[in-house]
């Protein structure tokens, strides 16, 4: 019987009338009470969770030079420079008035731990990272949960990097204040993505062109700084879905918004649904899986670097970045010396690391044909995606191998007069959308053997 069911049985049992010459007869013994035990029982949470943030030990001591119009003050080693105080402050004021103006989130009050109501920015010489987040105390009075937040900079940092990191580390803030679960790796991402949403910058300390340097690393990890490495996915999904605007990132941030009070232990928070899983479901509804997102960032990414790629680029962050920004190939050949075999390291490469070959085809003839092999380890679904570029840099064709658990796939790619070179990119994708809380998954090993048609 359903609950609702089992609620009217029990109301008609314990107040239905007697008929006439017929004795009342009592309530079934323990109906009621079955039903007052179920609605009074405690609600407990059976998903994933998580331990709350330690408190950050803030910085003791040292200087400090406050706002004088914003509530905010900046921190600083003794000794620090007024000069670089000033810059800090000037940054700082910038990025919390555009936040403001644009309708992203705040940073809570911290009660006043900074020694005033301000929020605090401390230039650390001993930070972990050029710029993040620490949370201290749980706010008691709302009822998600929320926490008391700063923000910390690499004191180390040239000034020209001000802005950016400054930027970042206060969207951190604001964001963990309002989801203390979160993975440091995304509030990384998203701080660096604001970057360049509201600067212009290619995340704190250039993190977008390190991640282009780097592929084969992968992103949006457990590891803190697989973070700055994922701020071009946001921005490309921001492009994509919200026309660069920002929103769809700051939406999806909404949904990760939860309550732990009263329904797991204390020291305990709900961490589901976390950034990656908001992503994945806002991606479903509007008709795309978050593997083919991840596969067209693997493609996307290709078009930057030197003049001509940007000119091809799909995308304005990839347009935007400067010289040098080119993906690493990890093999380059010529149609003529095929075939060959690629083996990638050893110790393979982690979850959304990419790989990237090329194979330069001058003077090819219509119809001759490129195949591609891989084989894989099991675990990962492997992704083949093979792109055919003009003389002039741009895309003229693409072809991929469908997603699957099986380890082996196979591209056949016909080439055409107007292709100047194919590149051959090979992403590890995980069969589950990915969780930044889970622990890192074993990197996994690949293999390929690229040949060429037969002669006629």
């Amino acid at each position: 019987m359903s609950v609702a069911g089992l609620l009217l049985a029990a109301v008609g049992l314990a107040f239905a009338a007697p008929g006439a010459g017929q004795a009342t007869q009592p309530a079934q013994p323990g109906l009621m009470d079955a039903w007052a035990n179920f609605i009074l029982a405690p609600k407990v949470w059976k998903g994933q969770v998580v331990p709350e943030p330690d408190a950050g030990e803030r910085a003791s001591g040292g200087t400090w030079l406050d706002s004088d119009e914003l509530p905010l003050r900046v921190h600083a080693p003794v000794g620090t420079s007024r000069l670089q105080l000033t810059a800090a402050r000037g940054a700082l004021e910038q990025a919390y008035r555009t936040l403001a103006a644009s309708g992203w989130p705040l940073p809570f009050a911290d009660g006043g731990r900074g020694g005033s109501l301000a929020f605090d920015l401390y230039l650390d010489p001993a930070a972990r990272a050029p710029a993040y987040a620490a949370s201290e105390q749980p706010i008691a009075w709302l009822d998600f949960d929320s926490a008391g937040t700063y923000a910390v900079v690499d004191a180390g940092l040239p000034r020209r990097d001000l802005p950016a990191c400054v930027m970042s580390a206060l969207v951190q803030a604001a964001l963990h204040g309002r989801d203390p679960a979160e993975a440091e790796s995304m509030l990384r991402a998203t701080g660096d993505f604001a970057a360049w949403l509201f600067l212009g910058e290619y995340g704190c300390a250039g993190s977008m062109l390190a991640a282009q340097h780097a592929p084969e690393l992968g992103f949006l990890q457990r590891d803190p700084d697989s973070g700055a490495r994922g701020a071009a996915f946001l921005a490309m999904l921001s492009e994509r879905h919200d026309g660069g605007t920002g929103r769809f990132i700051e939406a999806a941030w909404q949904l990760t918004r939860q309550r732990s009070r009263g329904l797991v232990k204390p020291g305990i928070l709900r961490s589901s649904p976390d950034l990656w899983e908001a992503l994945a479901a806002s991606l479903h509804a509007a008709g795309e899986d978050w593997s083919d997102d991840v596969e067209e960032l693997v493609a996307a990414r290709l078009f930057a670097g030197d003049a001509r790629a940007r000119a091809a680029a799909s995308y304005r962050v990839f347009a935007a970045l400067p010289n040098g920004a080119q993906l690493p190939m990890q093999a380059d050949w010529t149609y003529a010396q095929l075939p060959k075999r690629f083996r990638s390291a050893d110790d393979g490469i982690p979850p959304l690391g990419s790989v990237y070959l090329r194979v330069r085809t001058p003077n090819v003839t219509e119809g001759q044909e490129l195949r591609v092999w891989l084989r894989g380890e099991l675990g990962p679904r492997w992704s083949l995606i093979a792109i055919r570029l003009g003389a002039s840099g741009t895309e003229v064709g693409r072809v991929k191998s469908p997603l699957r658990t099986m380890p082996d796939s196979y591209v056949p790619l016909l080439l055409t007069s107007d292709t100047a070179e194919v590149v051959l990119a090979v992403t590890y994708i995980t069969v589950k959308t990915p969780d930044a809380d889970a622990p890192p998954a074993l990197p996994h090993a690949f293999e390929l053997v690229v040949d060429r048609s037969p002669a006629p």
